[in-house]
């Protein structure tokens, strides 16, 4: 470990800014422009090595996917595992799936509507209103 050098945190600034100049003012991970103030001096946490300048927020990310591999993801420990998820996993997120129904749990903009409604009707002072959401939230159930 001798030949290798440790940056001092006076360094650090200039270093970052050195490396971003290279890299065209790029992140390397979204390919988006990286202004000075959005760079982050990205570093392996297990090895210590720098790797280079990234969006703050793709470091963050980056460092989200990290730790959850080192505490619970197992299979992604295997090189080959974890770069066929994350080649798969843009393509995954990406694919139109208009054509598979609602998870029960996601809330529709009908279900936020008679939600709304619902919410009217209990606040509603007077029994008109009251009466008025009731009907509103019966035609429309009645529709679907």
């Amino acid at each position: 470990m001798r030949g290798v050098k440790k940056l001092k945190q006076k360094e650090v600034k200039e270093f970052r800014e050195e490396l971003r100049k290279k890299n065209n003012h790029k992140c390397l991970l979204c390919g988006e422009p990286l202004s000075y103030e959005d760079a982050a001096l990205d570093h392996d946490h297990k090895t210590g090595y720098c790797r280079d300048t990234i969006h703050k927020d793709c470091n963050i990310l980056l460092g989200k996917i990290e730790n959850y591999i080192r505490r619970y993801g197992k299979r992604f420990r295997e090189k080959e595992i974890l770069e066929e998820f994350l080649r798969n996993t843009s393509e995954y997120l990406f694919k139109d799936y208009s054509d598979m129904p609602f998870h029960p749990t996601h809330r529709t903009p009908e279900d936020k509507q008679i939600r709304e409604w619902k919410q009217r009707m209990k606040r509603a002072k007077r029994h008109e209103t009251k009466e008025k959401y009731k009907r509103l939230i019966k035609e429309y159930n009645s529709e679907s």
